[in-house]
């Protein structure tokens, strides 16, 4: 369900709970509490399954651009440990440049994309540059991956967590959201309300 979709079930599920002439009042505050929990829980899984795209679609991007895959043998492992670790001892971007002109040359694909990740986390523009030349695809990757948000710590984070807040029920007065979680958690019977007939309170 999308967003819209989850706030239309949510509201007319309200407003049945509301126009019913069968329950008392505590009995609809429970069930509007009820369809408050169902509705944001369906929100917080929807965001969720938002960011994970987002978050995929970059990894995926990662991959396109530097060449990393999540299968690997022992021994590419190891190689790619060692250009990682080669690359990380690259300070300047004539050095990496140099590096990475060796490493394209002598087919080196490893070396050069670590040096080429190195560089785009440095902003060595001329050394990714070089090295995009060499990876059809990689510019257009390049720009749908800075296109995306940041799912975490952003103004896009904030914006996209309150786009998927269900509003509390109007029926719960100003109730908080403890309350709320708390008519949640309680049966439709009046609070104190006598057990019927031949009940025991067990």
């Amino acid at each position: 369900m999308t967003r819209d979709q989850i706030i239309a079930a949510y509201n007319a599920k309200l407003s049945r709970i509301q126009a019913s002439r069968t329950y008392s009042d505590h009995a609809k505050k429970v069930m509007a509490a009820k369809a408050y929990t169902e509705a944001q829980g369906a929100m917080d899984k929807l965001r969720q399954q938002e960011v994970d795209a987002i978050e995929g679609r970059r990894e995926a991007l990662q991959r396109k651009m530097f060449g990393r895959d999540n299968v690997a043998d022992a021994q590419t492992v190891i190689a790619r440990r060692d250009a990682n670790d080669r690359a990380a001892k690259l300070d300047n971007p004539r050095l990496a440049a140099e590096q990475l002109q060796t490493a394209l040359r002598e087919g080196d694909t490893t070396m050069a994309q670590a040096i080429a990740q190195r560089a785009n986390e440095w902003g060595w523009s001329d050394v990714l540059g070089t090295y995009a030349d060499t990876r059809p695809g990689f510019r257009e990757a390049a720009e749908e991956y800075n296109s995306l948000p940041q799912t975490s710590g952003s103004d896009w984070s904030v914006h996209h967590s309150f786009a998927h807040v269900a509003p509390l029920p109007s029926i719960l007065g100003n109730a908080n959201m403890a309350q709320v979680l708390g008519y949640a958690e309680q049966s439709l019977d009046e609070p104190g309300s006598p057990l019927p007939v031949g009940g025991d309170a067990a």
